[in-house]
Formats: C-alpha cells, structure tokens, sequence
C-alpha cells in the first residue's frame, strides 16, 4: 500500500469509492486538487486507488473530509493509515485544532487516532416549500462594504479563520441585514449552501431561501431556533453525526449555524 497526492486525472475513476448515500464525490474533489489549502490524498494498491481523502488547512486549524475507503479494502486498517497520512500532512506548530464530521462507521476509527467527540450534528429531510418572507426589504445581495462584517461573522461562528475558502463564494452570497447590520449570510453556491446568523430571525428567514432549492438539512444540535424552526415545517430528523476534535478546543458559537458548509468545513 502506497500513500500519494491525488491527482486530478484520478478523480473520475473515484466512482469506485463512491458511498451510496452520499452525494456526488467527484465535484468535491476537483475542489480539492484545485485549491492550494488542500491537501488530497490516496491509497494504492498495485495502482489501483483503495482509499482517498484530504485536508483542509484554514490559518491555524485544519479538517479532513472525504476519507472513504474502498468496500473491499476496509476493516484491514486503511482508514487508520489514511487518517494519519492526512493528519502528518498538519505542521501542528501551525495547525493547532484539527476537526472532522464523523459518520457511525468512521467514528471508531477516529476515537482510536485521537479524536474526541465535540457535538452532533442533526441530519433533517423534508420537502421543498415556498415560505414567503416577513420583510423581504431585509434580505440583500452582497455588496463589498459588508465583507468584514460578513467574515467576522463566520469567525464568531466558526472560531476559525476561514477567508480562504470564501474567496470565490462571497460575490454570489445574500445578506440579511437589521439596522444596517450584517446578521446574517446564505451562500448559495458553496457546498451544501451554508447559512451563519448571529439573530435567530435571520437564521430562519434565510432558511425560508435554502428551503425552496433544498430539502435536506444538517445543522449543530445546539441550534435550537433552527432546528424548531425544521420541526415546525414537517422536516424530520433522519440521523446524526459528530463533529470531531484533535487538539485545542475552541470557542465557537454552534446557535449561529444554521446549515453548515459541509462535511468537511463544518
């Protein structure tokens, strides 16, 4: 078994690796290969790729996401080498906390690396509704003057810094705005269509929006008001994950994470 960086010529062949219940892998990582915060990786074995994943490197934190191993290859001690390969990967001089969004059958192995639980999250299904807003006036598409209110934001949010990765999305995000005052963000076109807010109302009047293109939901358990706000709309809870720790802990601020990025950002 040989450890190398995942090229972009391998990524269609990644069907392979695919998980049933998973969405597409591919567009995540042609992201991956393109980005240079991202480090992807693969397993071999005699040239065919038995195990893939990445990390994601922010200022000083980092996340794995993607870490699949190939059905006919698990349970012979891959995913503890790919989590480790992945992990080296983070100079911990730098990256001090490193995170991942664990699933039932990753979590053994994580808990035996090193990772220790932090908090779940709730996966909700539902169905596409068209909520009208109460004040429409509130909602507005991003304009350059809100940026450091925006990133600010996701740094309380997050307690990462995590610009890098908004570089291309920002332009295309809409802001929800109280007196003039960034509360809230929705960005669209990034991932899994992730949604901050520091108020409640803004939370939920942006998830009126998600809501009308996407009918899945995965949010921290801490956020009551966003997950009151599911259950009162006929969405059902259909499992859970845990968000995963290595290193130091953080303050972040889970109430103002109305949908995350996804997996593999939080």
């Amino acid at each position: 078994m040989e450890v190398h960086s995942l090229q972009n010529q391998d990524i269609d062949l990644l069907n392979e690796l695919q998980p049933a219940d998973w969405d597409d892998i591919r567009p995540y990582f042609y992201y991956y290969t393109s980005s240079n915060f991202c480090n992807p990786i693969k397993i071999s074995d005699g040239g065919k790729t038995v195990a893939v994943g990445t990390i994601i490197k922010h200022q000083d934190t980092a996340w794995l996401a993607h870490l699949i191993v190939h059905t006919e290859y698990r349970n012979q001690g891959l995913g503890k080498m790919l989590t480790n390969a992945l992990v080296d990967r983070a100079d911990p001089k730098i990256f001090k906390t490193i995170y991942l969004d664990a699933t039932d059958m990753g979590y053994p192995v994580y808990k035996k690396v090193g990772f220790e639980i932090e908090m779940d999250y709730m996966h909700l299904d539902g169905n596409l509704l068209n909520l009208n807003l109460k004040n429409p006036a509130s909602v507005i598409p991003f304009e350059e003057k809100y940026r450091s209110e925006v990133m600010e934001l996701d740094r309380i949010t997050s307690g990462e810094n995590r610009e890098l990765i908004f570089r291309d999305h920002l332009k295309s995000s809409l802001l929800y705005l109280s007196d003039g005052i960034v509360r809230g963000a929705y960005f669209p076109g990034f991932f899994d269509r992730y949604i901050m807010a520091d108020l409640p109302e803004a939370g939920t009047e942006l998830m009126k929006l998600r809501m009308r293109v996407k009918n899945t939901t995965k949010l921290p358990i801490k956020n009551q008001p966003g997950i009151d706000f599911l259950l009162n709309n006929n969405y059902k809870e259909v499992r859970r994950s845990k968000r995963m720790i290595m290193g130091t802990k953080r303050e972040w601020k889970a109430e103002n994470n109305f949908n995350r990025i996804s997996g593999g950002l939080g």
